[in-house]
């Protein structure tokens, strides 16, 4: 059963359109043309479909709880960009600075927020986020009130909480926080950390997401907890956003999304390494891989990785790494590695093998691996270990 409203308050219909046009239209000029109802229904169709309601293209009253809501400011139009394209950073290292603070949570409650939402990030992407202090930076973080010079007034307590805008000059990047909210750290009032980690995913390119377990779920919600982690929904969009390679020849080493460069591979890649005296790369998701050269198509669409030899119970791969000297692959998963003669084309005989059998002092999963200058690097989490080879040691190091 159907529960319908009638909007009999001015003001209370005023507002509904408001917010049409504020998360529903391009911003193009169209947002001036759904004064009818058929076209006003159809907009509330669109809300409806992006929250997973019944689309009767009617304001019932779970239509109407949605847009009361507490909310991002960005609109959830996958279209809506600042930028034209797929605006992301184009450099590993994204600075941040806090231009100004609240006076109801210290400067340690601020910094820490912010920090937290920046790590939730930065752990699913190869960027780098940096805290700098008295001067410009790519992504400047303020507390703002009412009209504040971007054309996206807030609205005082309630309705907006935040907006940011997608990565490029000037403004791009930028994140603001309505300063009229009663902004807390904990279960109560409005959850710095949590709000802010919304904004980030912004600040990064990405829009709203229509799964209400993500980060980038357009209302505000606080369960519980105040430790959130991203959902796949989220890691799928920033992965697919920012996966990317160096290139070498490049002199300032500029970094380029391999989605612009081989085009059909899926998001979120497990793995991927480089033979180059062969111009191969290889990418793995799940139970398939996909011969690349550099720079150019697939050489033969996804095949399984059975082809390597791998037994039916390996269903995906953590990390691969070449190793230039002995023209091996060296296959990760989880606790076991396995060794592949890329000369012979085959699986070495006795494995697998426990990683830190070969690699003493290695004793966790491995995410990602490469070799370089002849040391190997391993990623484990938010850790890092370089490693001689050779030596079969640890190399100390003050990278983190």
């Amino acid at each position: 059963m159907h529960r319908f409203v009638i909007l009999n308050n001015p003001s209370q219909i005023v507002e509904m359109l408001k917010y049409i046009k504020q998360f529903y239209t391009f911003g193009d000029g169209s947002e001036n043309l759904i004064e009818s109802k058929g076209s006003l229904s159809g907009k509330i169709k669109e809300l409806q479909q992006f929250y997973g309601l019944q689309e009767t293209g009617e304001l019932n009253r779970e239509t109407i709880e949605i847009m009361k809501a507490p909310r991002c400011g960005f609109p959830d139009l996958a279209r809506y960009q600042l930028y034209p394209g797929r605006p992301r950073w184009r450099k590993p290292f994204v600075t941040y600075n806090i231009v100004n603070y609240l006076p109801q949570l210290s400067y340690f409650e601020i910094e820490d927020a912010i920090w937290r939402a920046v790590n939730i990030w930065q752990k699913a992407t190869p960027l780098n986020f940096v805290r700098v202090h008295n001067f410009e930076a790519d992504i400047m973080i303020s507390f703002e009130g009412r009209a504040h010079g971007d054309n996206f007034p807030f609205d005082g307590r309630g309705g907006t909480l935040a907006h940011a805008f997608s990565p490029g000059p000037g403004i791009g990047g930028n994140i603001h926080f309505d300063q009229d909210e009663d902004w807390t750290i904990g279960h109560y009032g409005v959850n710095l950390f949590h709000v802010a980690a919304h904004e980030f995913g912004h600040a990064l390119g990405l829009g709203h997401s229509r799964h209400r377990s993500a980060v980038m779920y357009p209302t505000y919600k606080y369960g519980r907890s105040n430790i959130i982690s991203l959902s796949w929904d989220d890691i799928i969009a920033v992965q697919d956003l920012y996966f990317w390679r160096i290139e070498p020849k490049v002199a300032d080493a500029k970094f380029i999304a391999i989605q612009d460069v081989w085009h059909g591979l899926p998001s979120s890649i497990d793995a991927a390494c480089e033979i180059p005296e062969d111009n191969i790369i290889y990418f793995f998701k799940g139970s398939k891989f996909w011969t690349y050269s550099h720079f150019g198509r697939s050489q033969n669409s996804s095949q399984s990785i059975s082809l390597f030899g791998f037994p039916t119970y390996v269903k995906q791969i953590d990390a691969v790494v070449f190793i230039q000297q002995t023209k091996k692959l060296i296959f990760f998963v989880g606790t076991m590695y396995w060794s592949y003669n890329d000369e012979t084309k085959s699986m070495d005989d006795g494995y697998p093998k426990q990683i830190n059998s070969s690699w003493p002092g290695i004793d966790d999963n491995i995410d990602a691996a490469l070799q370089n200058n002849g040391l190997l690097y391993f990623f484990s989490g938010s850790r890092l270990y370089e490693y001689d080879n050779w030596r079969r040691e640890i190399v100390p190091t003050n990278i983190t």
